[in-house]
């Protein structure tokens, strides 16, 4: 893909809270790729704080509207059963 940021300026994850949270909190989503059959890959335009973000996240300690975060999980969730094709 053109126009993508390279490699390195990217964070990404297989994991879907972490993946809701980020996006939910203003972390741009930049592509998904599938690896294997059924494992979907997120990501993330990395910012200074992405890693401490996700370490919130991970302790408990993260803040993220509440509405908002339920209409993304939503969102990504159907993105990734759309995409490994495990449509539920």
């Amino acid at each position: 893909m053109t126009g993508l940021p390279n490699e390195s300026n990217l964070y990404f994850t297989s994991d879907l809270g972490i993946a809701v949270y980020l996006f939910t909190i203003g972390h741009k989503l930049v592509k998904t790729t599938l690896k294997g059959h059924n494992r979907l890959i997120f990501y993330f335009h990395k910012e200074q704080d992405t890693e401490a973000q996700v370490n919130k996240y991970l302790n408990g300690s993260g803040k993220a509207p509440a509405r908002r975060l339920f209409e993304n999980y939503r969102g990504l969730r159907a993105l990734a059963f759309e995409q490994t094709n495990n449509l539920k």
